[in-house]
């Protein structure tokens, strides 16, 4: 096998002398590139496939899963995002459910499970942080199961309880949602987080919880000033009452003009100020005595009158007093009291009037003309768009009118127009849209197409004559192979060999029989040489033939051929 090796390499290597620089590059060049296609073959059908293990981790358990499949020698890729990691698919099964054992995912939400293995010697304040870490764990377990939400954080701020209220401080929340992309939270949504966070710690008010998404964006409407959120709570639901109204008028009047032919927009001025209201009345024509009291008091009798001349002098103290005077003054008095008591009916009424109350009505109406179908004299059905008359404008206008319930002393207003839609052509762009592909496939198969020419082309013109340039030497050096004149044939019969005939002709399975004479010899291996080679064969007889000018070495020639 070793000799049979190293003449096929001597084969080989003459073959390769033979060659000019020219087709010596070539060659090489061909070897090149034939070698790097076969090893880029083998290592794409020997590249594994890896599929997901986990996707959408965190660092933390991204981390700790990689360090795991370092240790049991486990391939592995991982995204740039360093979030999603890939195995081999034959092994995913068993690795998830031994990751599932040891804890993995944790997903970094450490809930309750925090006091399952409790420690001696437990400080309070390590209780207490432990405790608001396992809420907060909690917390964002729930909000996690919340459709269209991938991860949370959630931060307690939880004040130490101060034995005077003054000085007592309000807890406090803060949220960071990621939502997954494409999903918008609505104000409901947002609510109802809020409202869990708070009804989730004790002491905690909506108005102190602030959510935000992963953008840094505020979710929650709740603020500091009382104002603000009481404002942005009246603009919602003014918003809405007239969103209603909007709703109610396009349903009422599309199903007499049409479905998307008509468009209502509604302005509503709303009251959102409180009124309370004490109101007292009486009725005096029910009236009733409750009770009655009457007194008469009356007296009789007389006194003296007044003596002496009247002035000073008779005031004076050593003057004489007058005679007594006969003057009498009689005195008679008569006094009735009366009192009447009444029960008079009264009515207090107490009102709170609470806000949100329209004050006034602006409704705008734009409705689309009707759609009138003639046929003309072919036969042929066709659609016009005509006007609304004005008698049908009037009546739609006391439709809506009755609908959101115009008063004019209010100054209520409505407007109801015939405008014309304009509509987008879709069959124009149906049919632009399906060019375009039409186009985009011509334009592909014509690459395609040229991309199969020019390979066509380069095999026929370049690999189709590089090999016929490449094999031209070894058909002119055919004449190596066997005898090239009649000397040599009949030394080779004689027994006498000739150079580079040995190591050219390949080495004969068969055994040779000690009893076969020299030119049976040499005629077996003239006839296995011809059998193999027939084209270079019958290269060299044709040579011999042209190249001989007498007959008589002609003959010999055919009797050396029969020989």
């Amino acid at each position: 096998m070793g000799d049979y090796l190293k003449k096929v390499v001597s084969q080989i290597s003459d073959f390769f002398n033979t060659l000019s620089p020219a087709r010596k590059v070539g060659v090489v060049i061909t070897l090149i590139l034939m070698t790097a296609s076969i090893g880029g073959l083998f290592y794409w059908a020997g590249n594994k496939t890896y599929k997901p293990l986990m996707t959408n981790l965190n660092p933390e358990d991204a981390t700790s899963i990689m360090r795991i499949l370092r240790d049991k020698k486990i391939p592995f890729n991982v995204d740039p995002t360093g979030r999603n990691i890939e195995i081999p698919p034959e092994q995913i099964h068993n690795l998830r459910l031994e990751l599932a054992t040891i804890g993995l995912p944790q997903s970094s939400n450490i809930g309750y499970e925090l006091f399952d293995k409790q420690q001696l010697g437990t400080t309070s304040f390590v209780q207490k942080v432990n405790q608001k870490r396992a809420l907060e764990g909690e917390l964002m377990r729930t909000i996690n199961t919340i459709k269209g939400i991938k991860r949370s954080r959630v931060h307690l701020v939880q004040p130490d309880k101060s034995a005077f209220i003054e000085d007592q401080k309000k807890p406090s929340a803060s949220v960071v949602l990621d939502v997954e992309p494409g999903t918008v939270l609505s104000e409901k949504q947002i609510y109802g987080i809020g409202n869990l966070v708070a009804r989730a710690v004790e002491g905690l008010d909506y108005s102190e919880v602030g959510i935000v998404d992963s953008n840094g964006k505020t979710l929650s409407k709740n603020s500091q000033d009382p104002l603000v959120g009481i404002t942005a709570t009246q603009h919602d639901f003014k918003r809405k009452v007239e969103e209603e109204k909007e709703k109610q008028i396009e349903d009422m009047l599309a199903r007499v003009v049409g479905e998307g032919r008509v468009v209502a927009r509604v302005m509503a001025d709303m009251d959102f100020s409180r009124v309370e209201e004490n109101q007292t009345t009486y009725d005096a024509d029910g009236s009733a005595v409750v009770s009655q009291s009457k007194n008469n008091d009356t007296a009789e009798g007389t006194r003296p009158g007044p003596i002496g001349a009247p002035g000073a002098t008779t005031n004076q103290p050593g003057n004489p007093p007058m005679a007594a005077a006969s003057t009498q003054i009689r005195n008679n008095t008569n006094k009735n009291n009366e009192l009447t008591n009444y029960a008079v009916p009264q009515t207090t009424r107490r009102t709170i009037k609470q806000p949100g109350g329209v004050t006034k009505w602006s409704v705008a109406v734009v409705l689309d003309g009707k759609t009138v179908k003639t046929t003309d004299k072919d036969g042929k059905v066709l659609a016009k768009v005509e006007s609304w008359a004005p008698e049908k404008l009037k009546e739609f206008e006391a439709l809506v009118a009755s609908a959101v319930g115009f008063d004019a002393k209010r100054g209520d207003k409505i407007e109801v127009k015939n405008m014309e839609f304009t509509r987008e052509d879709f069959e124009e762009a149906q049919r632009t849209i399906a060019e375009s592909e039409r186009r985009g496939y011509i334009q592909n198969l014509i690459i395609y197409g040229v991309i199969g020419i020019l390979i066509l082309l380069f095999f026929v013109f370049v690999v189709r004559p590089f090999i016929k340039w490449v094999t031209e030497n070894t058909i002119d050096s055919v004449d190596l192979f066997l005898p090239q004149t009649l000397e040599e044939l009949e030394s080779l019969q004689k027994g006498a060999g000739m150079p580079q005939l040995e190591d050219t002709v390949p080495a004969l399975s068969e055994k040779i029989a000690p009893e076969k004479i020299e030119g049976e010899m040499i005629k077996e291996k003239i006839i296995s040489l011809v059998d193999n080679n027939p084209q270079k064969a019958a290269l060299v007889l044709r040579d011999w033939i042209k190249g001989q000018p007498a007959k008589e070495p002609a003959k010999e020639v055919g009797k050396g051929k029969s020989a």
